[in-house]
């Protein structure tokens, strides 16, 4: 017992030792400790030891670990984070873009699993699983009382094995049964991708996964095949990835062999240069662009929008984007635990550094944002002066923190009574009106385009969410609902559409009442205007 309680006393020094000088993974240049340096050393020596001797009761090292490790962390930079090996797996999956499973999306409510919406070509829809099902039985075993965390572990496993789910369905007196092989489900990045109009397509990304860029090449494609001469490319909210992935995008706008990104870091080998043609041959696609993007935009996002502006190939459009210019590397520990380490800054073509200021912020004052400067045009750098760049064609664009837009225009959430449209959410009302609802209709299940086209929410389909609402305990007054009419037909309808359909369907119709949306699909002119100036100048961009 006492030499197991010695071994990780060492085992902790030597973590922290090596977190905190990065002396044996990261083999970075570092100078001699100085004797302060030793000093810290010696006291947290002599803290594990004294603890290991004298404290009262027994040490959970493994507690003491996490928490010694996140503490260290915490005063380096918001993006340096370490991850649980189960937190790893999970991350795994999210950017590998696939998992094992059966292909739901699902939330607990009221205790029981609620199937959301069924994955196409999943396990779930080959054997019939629909939306509004309710999962109540797993391998013979009630399903009632799970935490949302611990249903992937009934309902993930290796592809080929079988899992059995009761199924309690509305309409049915007795429970439905279903073996389900499972499978490799695809994790997509694309929310949706559509023709807004005769001539403009339209593509929404949530994030860069390995599969990112092949989605968004098969996207416009099938785009191009129906007509499309103009494009929106949807970054708002998403929070990045892979950076081999963004330089991958870019290469479909613009062609040639030009510089999308650099980075810059403590040792010069981590110094990179990443370009258009790197992963495969550019595309010379010469269509308008316009990019939308917000303040929950960020890393691979704004590569993405900062090389864009920057060589005038497109306009963008929405709030400033987040400000996340520090580059991760995830390094493996031993027992399966990840450290996502910062080791670089990147910047964008003209030399823009992306990355907000962070030093002497809390987490939460970092992740805030600030709409009295976040649209400012003459936000300062850490060094206190306004830092200008010049585009190919000479427009001014500002460092400092994110990607100022081209075309500012704000967020909107189109909810004229935030609090009881939170209410609804947080009850699912929508979603349980809407499951009823589709579950009764299967009958006159229209295709895709005519719904969304012909479809209107009825004075009683209205009637019956608010008795739902008010069955729900959820409190109003008549002149609160009205005000709010157009807001929950719209956010009705899209339930509907993922009950009959999927997520694309979603949100499709969200983006109805999308005020940023609808501005790009106006910006058009002054997207041609950019191309069009740069084509009477010198490109000042390599």
């Amino acid at each position: 017992m006492k030499n197991r309680s010695l071994f990780l006393s060492w085992m902790i020094i030597v973590v922290l030792l090596t977190l905190l000088f990065k002396q044996t993974i990261f083999k970075f240049f570092i100078a001699d400790f100085s004797d302060a340096d030793r000093l810290d050393i010696d006291k947290l020596e002599e803290i594990i030891t004294l603890t290991q001797a004298h404290y009262v009761g027994d040490v959970d090292w493994d507690k003491a670990i996490t928490g010694a490790i996140e503490g260290m962390l915490q005063s380096l930079d918001p993006h340096t984070v370490y991850f649980s090996p189960s937190q790893g797996q999970s991350n795994d999956e999210n950017f590998e873009g696939k998992y094992q499973g059966i292909g739901i999306q699902y939330d607990v409510i009221d205790d029981y699993i609620n199937v959301i919406s069924v994955i196409p070509g999943s396990p779930s829809e080959k054997v019939g699983l629909l939306s509004g099902d309710i999962i109540v039985k797993i391998d013979g075993e009630s399903a009632f009382g799970l935490a949302s965390s611990d249903v992937p572990k009934k309902l993930k496993g290796p592809k080929n094995s079988v899992v059995k789910v009761g199924i309690k369905r509305a309409g049915f007196d007795s429970l439905l049964d279903f073996e389900i092989v499972r499978d490799e489900i695809p994790i997509y990045t694309l929310n949706t991708s559509f023709m807004a109009n005769d001539s403009t397509g339209y593509v929404w990304l949530n994030r860069f996964a390995s599969t990112t860029a092949d989605e968004l090449e098969n996207a416009l494609i099938k785009l191009e095949k129906k007509g499309m001469r103009q494009l929106v490319l949807d970054l708002r909210n998403n929070g990045g990835g892979y950076l081999w992935q963004a330089v991958k995008i870019v290469g479909k706008f613009i062609s040639g062999h030009k510089r999308v990104v650099f980075t810059k870091g403590r040792e010069l080998k981590i110094n990179e240069e990443h370009y258009t043609d790197d992963y495969g041959q550019s595309i010379d696609r010469d269509f308008p662009l316009v990019v939308l993007i917000n303040h929950s935009s960020a890393s691979a996002s704004e590569i993405v929008a900062g090389a864009i502006q920057d060589y005038d190939r497109g306009l963008i459009v929405g709030t400033r984007s987040f400000g996340k210019g520090l580059v991760q590397n995830e390094f493996i520990l031993n027992d399966g635990s990840r450290l996502r380490l910062t080791v670089s800054k990147y910047y964008t073509p003209s030399g823009r550094l992306i990355q907000k200021p962070y030093e002497n912020k809390s987490l939460v004052e970092y992740y805030s944002y600030n709409d009295a400067t976040a649209d400012s045009v003459a936000l300062e750098d850490s060094l206190n002066h306004i830092q200008v760049y010049h585009t190919s064609s000479g427009r001014e664009v500002f460092a400092g923190g994110g990607i100022k837009p081209d075309l500012v225009v704000g967020d909107s959430s189109f909810s004229k009574s935030p609090k009881l449209i939170q209410k609804l959410f947080a009850k699912r009302i929508f979603y349980e009106v809407a499951s009823h609802y589709s579950n009764q209709h299967r009958d006159i299940k229209q295709e895709p385009e005519e719904f969304l086209t012909h479809f209107k929410v009825s004075q009683k389909l209205l009637n019956e969410l608010k008795k739902v609402a008010r069955e729900k305990e959820i409190s109003f007054d008549n002149d609160v609902w009205n005000a709010d009419i157009e807001f929950l037909k719209n956010r009705l309808k899209a339930e509907i559409a993922r009950s009959y359909w999927s997520q694309n369907e979603f949100y499709r119709v969200i983006l109805e009442h999308d005020i940023q949306f609808n501005t790009a699909l106006k910006s058009f002119p002054k997207a041609r205007a950019i191309q069009n100036h740069l084509t009477k100048v010198k490109p000042k961009i390599d």
